[in-house]
């Protein structure tokens, strides 16, 4: 920053400065024993505002200046406002993303913790039996604590809907509710809680049905194992991992996100699930991450 000269009178050196600042040239003014110092800010401007200088120390009211000016002032007011704008933006990111006023309660998370809970509870032993053949896709042949679906899926075609999307609930150990659970609600919560209950239902309604489906299917290599019987809430919950993957990427302002650590783990464990001693669906969890992916995807590019 280089001073460029004084002027004596406090009102003639600010007009200056404005028509400086109209022209984009940074300054500023300081008062020094009575007079008026010119700073500016960029060395590469220095001759063209000496020159300017120059030309008003010799007319200060040329109407070039009063013009300049007077629209100085539009200016200023007008970049406080985007300034402001811009602050608030900030402020509603941050507490979109960070603040806790925003993050719904996911009750509906809560519940499905509750009812995938209790009806693990009640398909030990054999009184279960009867349960299992009613959450079922169909409900024929039961194999331990699986059904396996049988071809044409005749219930669903006699209208019993739920099928499609009821062996969600069911799981078929300790360890495997206990993971999936912790993954909804982890992830579920999160979803529901940024972008509601009903995105949420519908989001969950729509993974299981199209990854089950696919599950019964699919079942070919590399994705066979052992037939169409299976269970649990893990289509879904990799549906929620893609989905909060490439959304906290694509658009960070929705609060939806997975950091990098947790999508490492959940990858590492897709892939180890296609070991062959690994007796797990793989294709409910392929096409419920990939309706995750597509799904945050297009929210994000609707957002942007």
């Amino acid at each position: 920053m280089r001073a460029i000269g004084e002027i004596l009178d406090e009102a003639d050196a600010k007009l200056f400065g404005d028509y400086l600042y109209v022209e984009g040239i940074g300054n500023e003014i300081e008062e020094d024993d009575g007079e008026w110092t010119i700073w500016i800010h960029d060395d590469d401007q220095i001759e063209i505002a000496s020159a300017a200088l120059e030309k008003f120390l010799t007319d200060p009211a040329d109407t070039a200046f009063c013009k300049k000016g007077a629209k100085a002032g539009r200016i200023r007011r007008q970049e406080a406002n985007d300034e402001e704008r811009a602050r608030q933006r900030q402020v509603d990111v941050r507490t979109q993303v960070f603040g806790q006023s925003t993050l719904r309660t996911p009750h509906l998370t809560y519940g499905l913790i509750g009812l995938c809970v209790l009806i693990f509870l009640m398909l030990q032993g054999d009184a279960g039996t009867s349960l299992r053949q009613t959450l079922s896709i169909t409900s024929i042949k039961l194999e331990g604590h699986m059904v396996r679906w049988q071809p044409g899926l005749p219930d669903i075609l006699k209208g019993e809907v739920w099928r499609l999307f009821s062996p969600a609930f069911l799981h078929f150990g300790f360890l495997h509710i206990i993971f999936n659970m912790m993954w909804l609600h982890r992830l579920g919560g999160q979803f529901e809680g940024r972008l509601g209950t009903g995105w949420f239902a519908l989001f969950l309604l729509a993974t299981a049905i199209i990854s089950n489906l696919a599950q019964y299917g699919l079942n070919l290599p590399p994705f066979f194992d052992g037939g169409p019987q299976f269970g649990g809430m893990s289509g879904v919950v990799y549906g929620l991992a893609g989905h909060a993957w490439i959304r906290g990427r694509l658009d960070p302002s929705s609060g939806v996100e997975l950091d990098e650590s947790t999508a490492m783990f959940l990858m590492i464990w897709f892939f180890i699930c296609f070991l062959p001693f690994m007796p797990i669906a793989n294709t409910a969890h392929t096409f419920g991450l990939l309706v995750g992916l597509a799904w945050g995807w297009i929210a994000a590019q609707r957002s942007r």
